[in-house]
């Protein structure tokens, strides 16, 4: 989710442009709120029409540091001062604040303006950003290989299965050529992973995400009986339709969940699947302003060390005995093609949490985005 806009340009322009569109308030000269931004409203999650006329002090709970930058900004020489806080409770948003006073002809403080940008979200960008790079060019390079392997792996199958009919009176010998032709097969489907890889651009149309989420749920289930893993849903039934494609993510959800299937203690697994909206940011341009949905997928496995947790979404990175390593690679591809982003870490239940954001259907365009909180 990132990127100025250029031509040619590059992916996720839009979350590049709302990382850089911070929070707002403006302050009279006796600091009483005269303007705050959507962007704040999210940040501090109370409404422009409501905190505009307030004195400052009003923030006090959810600020308690804007005192001192206030006074500051006014009584100090330097044009800004700029200063790290705390947003909210325990589930609030760490921001940078840069405060300016503005003052009139006679250098009489006239307001203050302060910006407010979100340092997570900020590094969540950059570091969604990076990996993104890393990939794509890994991509490239897995997709053109795959290519050259196809040709010469359907010749050795063809060789084999030709060895094999020529040998069916020897049994002993025949079941060598037997063993080539399902270790060619098997080969071919890794092929057929990594080409995917490089699939074009799906066709999006809006989708329910309780109805793709409830049949990936119910092709999983027999995995999981078989395993003895419960899985449970949380769903937030008002949320907006999404703008994807139904087969790419089921196909992604249900890489998910098997990945999570198998973290999970046999005949003690359970899986929790939830969906809210994210609150926290949206992305605002000239002409837009798009908002998202999250799907958390929680497992109670081990959880995620710092290598796994580098690397998961890296072709044949795989933890586990058996696994080719593209399941949560393609997932993560689907993921940037639908202009979401796909993030894991540990949950506070000590498993591991995969979490997707993806863009909803309904967007607002023109002065409306601008002017709704």
């Amino acid at each position: 989710m990132s990127d100025p806009s250029t031509t040619p340009r590059p992916p996720d322009f839009e979350l590049v442009l709302a990382s850089l569109l911070g929070g707002v308030i403006v302050f009279s000269a006796d600091d009483r709120i005269s303007f705050v931004n959507p962007s704040a409203e999210l940040m501090l999650q109370r409404s422009g029409s409501v905190l505009v006329g307030q004195p400052a002090s009003a923030l006090d709970v959810t600020m308690p540091w804007l005192a001192e930058l206030l006074k500051h900004s006014k009584s100090g020489p330097e044009s800004s001062v700029r200063t790290e806080g705390h947003i909210g409770g325990r589930a609030g948003t760490d921001v940078v604040a840069v405060a300016s006073a503005v003052r009139d002809r006679a250098g009489r403080t006239d307001g203050t303006v302060i910006v407010l940008h979100d340092l997570g979200s900020r590094q969540w960008l950059y570091d969604d950003e990076l990996a993104r790079t890393r990939l794509a060019e890994l991509d490239v390079l897995v997709s053109r290989i795959a290519h050259e392997l196809n040709n010469p792996l359907a010749g050795i199958r063809g060789a084999a299965q030709m060895l094999g009919s020529k040998l069916s009176e020897r049994p002993e010998l025949a079941r060598y050529g037997e063993m080539i032709v399902r270790q060619a097969d098997r080969m071919a489907q890794l092929i057929k992973g990594l080409l995917s890889l490089e699939a074009p651009p799906p066709e999006m149309e809006a989708l329910n995400i309780h109805r793709v989420l409830n049949d990936v749920i119910l092709l999983a289930q027999t995995e999981a009986e078989a395993r003895g893993v419960q899985i449970t849903t949380t769903f937030d039934p008002s949320l907006p339709e999404v703008r994807g494609n139904n087969d790419q993510l089921q196909q992604l959800f249900l890489n998910l969940l098997k990945n999570a299937i198998a973290a999970c203690p046999v005949g003690k697994g359970h899986i929790t699947v939830s969906t809210r909206m994210e609150h926290r940011f949206y992305v605002e341009t000239p002409s837009e302003r798009v908002r998202y949905i999250v799907v958390e997928i929680v497992d109670n496995g081990p959880g995620l060390d710092e290598e796994t947790r580098a690397h998961m979404f890296t072709p044949f990175f795989s933890r586990r005995v058996g696994g080719s390593g593209l399941g949560l690679a393609i997932a993560h591809n689907i993921a940037t093609a639908h202009k979401g982003r796909l993030a894991a870490d540990n949950a506070d239940t000590g498993g591991a949490r995969l979490r997707l954001a993806l863009p909803v259907a309904d967007v607002r365009r023109g002065t409306q985005a601008s002017e709704a909180g």
